[in-house]
């Protein structure tokens, strides 16, 4: 495979600009108050959200590597804030080797949980994300998924390029007392593209990276 000038996997973007946006809009005409109301199902399940235009055989594998989707319509509670340390990614499709990397800290906060949905702030050092996003699962085990949309300039031989990026984060694990056990993180790409002529060479659609906490668990802390 021929060398990256942009790093997905490890969120080294050069971004001078950066806007963020997502499948749903956090609003109120997509949070339904819980209320006497039932748990209504989601506007599309994780696997056709996620993977609408990804190759299945890149689905199966992905599943492999990461193991089950918590389902069900009634996800556990999973409002709080959690760190992620250390982040280590421990797959991906790209062919190269898996290195022992540790990532900078992720750090997320959820409130607001209505249903199947629930409002996420994720912070690391690349990137600021808040949005109304997807929470499915049962018992004390859950799955968080959307889609997130980059806009960003990278600086290049004197030029800048605009690249837009479309991905999907997937996020699991089984609530504790202490965090989040067994916490899993992963990104998709289902679409990249940009306005180079074919100077930034970009991941194909269906590459993934997949993180997980180091110690085991995302444990709580105040933000």
């Amino acid at each position: 495979m021929k060398k990256k000038n942009i790093i997905l996997g490890l969120g080294l973007f050069l971004a001078v600009g950066l806007a963020l946006s997502s499948c749903t809009k956090n609003d109120d005409s997509t949070i339904v108050p819980i209320g006497t109301e039932d748990y209504v199902k989601p506007f599309t399940s994780v696997v056709d959200l996620v993977f609408s235009s990804v190759p299945e055989a890149t689905k199966t594998k992905f599943l492999q590597d990461f193991g089950d989707l918590p389902d069900g319509p009634v996800p556990p509670k999973i409002e709080g804030s959690f760190k992620m340390s250390p982040k280590q990614r421990v797959a991906t499709n790209t062919g190269l080797p898996v290195p022992t990397i540790e990532q900078p800290d992720l750090l997320l906060r959820f409130s607001n949980q209505h249903n199947e949905l629930i409002q996420l702030d994720l912070n690391e050092s690349t990137e600021n994300f808040s949005d109304t996003v997807f929470v499915r699962g049962n018992d004390n085990a859950f799955t968080v998924y959307f889609i997130e949309n980059k806009a960003y300039e990278v600086p290049l031989g004197g030029a800048v390029y605009h690249v837009k990026l479309e991905r999907g984060v997937i996020m699991k694990g089984k609530m504790t007392d202490r965090g989040i056990s067994d916490f899993r993180y992963a990104t998709i790409v289902k679409k990249a593209e940009d306005d180079s002529g074919g100077l930034i060479d970009q991941y194909d659609s269906g590459t993934y990276f997949i993180y997980k906490d180091g110690d085991g668990v995302a444990e709580k802390f105040d933000w």
